[in-house]
Order: structure tokens, then C-alpha cells, then sequence
């Protein structure tokens, strides 16, 4: 599977363990330190030597998600001595080759508490009664989720955490803090209320990603030309323009973000291109108005070959 995420620059695993390092010596107490590991990305990775030994236990113990134990998010302790951290930490991110599945948590609570602060968020429920699990440890959907809660929400699931330490699909280093509230007191609900706006709001940050494994799936050849984030942006970039532009149906926006990965970067300024636009804008079928299209388009919006 195709993840559109940039492998980690050289020197990233020094400069996360420098930033929980620093944010421990800051702190009044030592607290807990943890990686959160995706197991949905490779489940025979947390079975894998040294790792057993360090899991903590999953955020789905004792919860309605236990079914999914096997793919469950686990939090696993790093090692205590901070030499042997840098070799530890370097060996599980070279092992997740570049999946997104992993960060760094410096909590004011030990594992059992911190599970039981995230369990109310552990599920979504929609204002149609939908519910679905929510995967905090997968690095792609992580700065969304977090822009997508309330303030108060947000408040309170960083409230016993000193700090969240990640990189984004770019490569770069992103992190979060909290209060280090050893004793945070509970939210009012057992599963996080999502509104209309809000859901949509994740869904569309979702789509680019899906749309790019539908298409790995069958031209892979597509992705080669730039990085993985590039890839990513060029997709979501277009189904923007497609949303704008009322290109809807999920075969209409693949075969569009298809468009984008393999013909020039500016083929939708086209004049050819902005009459179709136009067109589905009006209400014009966006498959009759793609075979419409004349030949020079095609030619001249072709990317060039080596």
C-alpha cells in the first residue's frame, strides 16, 4: 500500500528524543514517556524483537474496540536508560518504513490512566447516530482530528499530556502541549460528538488519501515522478478544484485527481479545461464533457519525457 507520507529526514529521531528530553526537565515531575504505535499499519511489528517487552498495553483494552485488539494503537514505554533511547526509537522508525504510524508522548500519567483518558474519544458519533473509531496514532489524520475539536475538546484530551510529539507527511516535526495534569477530571460523554460540519470537515481531509490508495492500487507508475507529500498535495489540490467546480461521484474525482498525477501541473488552466469546469459547473455530465475534449489538449498538456 502507497502512503503519502515523506520518509523522516536524517537526524528526526535525535531532535524528537531532544524535544521529549527537554520537555521532561521542564516538567516538576518526570512523568511517562511513550511511544503511540498504529498497529493497523503492520501487526506483526509489535510481536517483533525487542518491542513485546516495552508494550504497555492498547488503547482499545477494555473498551467497546476490544474486537480489534490486533490492529489496536499501543503505547509502549521507552527504554529507561537514555543511551540506549536514541538506538531503541532509531530501530522502531526505520522498522515503520515510512507508514504513519508513530509518535512520541511525554503524559503525566502511566499507561492505564492515559488509555482510560482517551477512551471517550477513542469512537466518533455523528449527529445521525454513526458511530466509528477514531485513530489517533495514524500520523496523516492526527493535525486534522485535532483541528477538528472544539476548543474545550481539545483542552481536554491534552490535558494530562506535557507534550505530543510528531512529523507531518512532509518530513517536518510537529508537536502539541498540555497542562501535565496528573488528574484531569472526566469529559461528559463516553463517545466524542461529531457534528455535520465537523464530520464533513474529516471526511474531505480523508479523501485525498483514498483516492491515491484506489489509484496505487492500479497505476502505481502514476506516483513516481514526485514525492510521496508532493503526490498528496497535487490530489487534494485537485479535489478542491473538482469540489468547486461540482465534479461530484467518486468515479468522477478519481478519474480528475488521475488527470492531475498525469498530465502537466497547470493542465486545469487550460482554456479546454476551464470550459469543461465551466460545464460541469452548469450541470454538464463530467464524463461526457472529458471525452469532449479536443486532441490539442491532450497534446499539449502532456507532461514531457525524458
Amino acid at each position: 500500500m502507497y502512503f503519502a507520507t515523506n520518509p523522516w529526514p536524517p537526524g528526526m529521531t535525535e531532535r524528537m528524543l531532544a524535544t521529549l528530553k527537554q520537555s521532561c526537565d521542564q516538567a516538576t515531575n518526570p512523568g511517562y514517556t511513550y511511544v503511540l504505535l498504529d498497529a493497523g499499519f503492520d501487526q506483526a511489528l509489535p510481536t517483533a524483537f525487542p518491542w513485546p517487552r516495552h508494550i504497555e498495553r492498547t488503547l482499545y483494552d477494555d473498551t467497546p474496540l476490544t474486537g480489534l485488539k490486533a490492529v489496536a494503537p499501543l503505547l509502549l514505554s521507552l527504554p529507561s536508560a537514555p543511551e540506549k533511547q536514541f538506538t531503541w526509537f532509531n530501530e522502531l522508525a526505520e522498522s515503520c518504513t515510512g507508514k504513519p504510524m508513530l509518535s512520541l508522548i511525554h503524559s503525566a500519567t502511566p499507561a492505564p490512566a492515559l488509555a482510560t483518558h482517551f477512551r471517550p474519544y477513542l469512537r466518533a458519533r455523528t449527529e445521525d447516530s454513526l458511530e466509528w473509531p477514531v485513530r489517533w496514532a495514524d500520523t496523516r489524520v492526527l493535525p486534522a482530528l485535532l483541528a477538528a475539536m472544539t476548543p474545550r475538546e481539545r483542552t481536554h484530551l491534552l490535558a494530562p499530556l506535557h507534550i505530543w510529539v510528531t512529523v507531518d507527511r512532509q518530513g517536518e516535526m510537529m508537536q502539541w502541549s498540555g497542562q501535565g495534569n496528573p488528574h484531569p477530571e472526566p469529559v461528559d460523554f463516553d463517545c466524542w460528538p461529531l457534528d455535520d460540519a465537523r464530520f464533513s470537515r474529516l471526511l474531505d481531509a480523508a479523501e485525498a488519501d483514498a483516492v491515491i490508495g484506489s489509484l496505487h492500487d492500479t497505476q502505481p507508475d502514476l506516483f513516481d515522478a514526485r514525492p510521496p507529500a508532493a503526490n498528496h498535495a497535487c490530489v487534494e489540490r485537485h479535489l478542491a478544484i473538482a469540489t468547486q467546480n461540482a465534479i461530484a461521484g467518486a468515479g468522477a474525482r478519481r478519474h480528475f485527481a488521475m488527470l492531475a498525477l498525469c498530465l502537466k501541473d497547470d493542465f486545469s488552466t487550460h482554456p479546454a479545461l476551464q470550459h469543461l469546469l465551466k460545464r460541469t459547473r452548469a450541470g454538464a455530465n463530467y464524463q461526457t464533457e472529458v471525452a469532449a475534449l479536443p486532441a490539442e489538449f491532450w497534446e499539449q498538456c502532456a507532461k514531457e519525457t525524458a
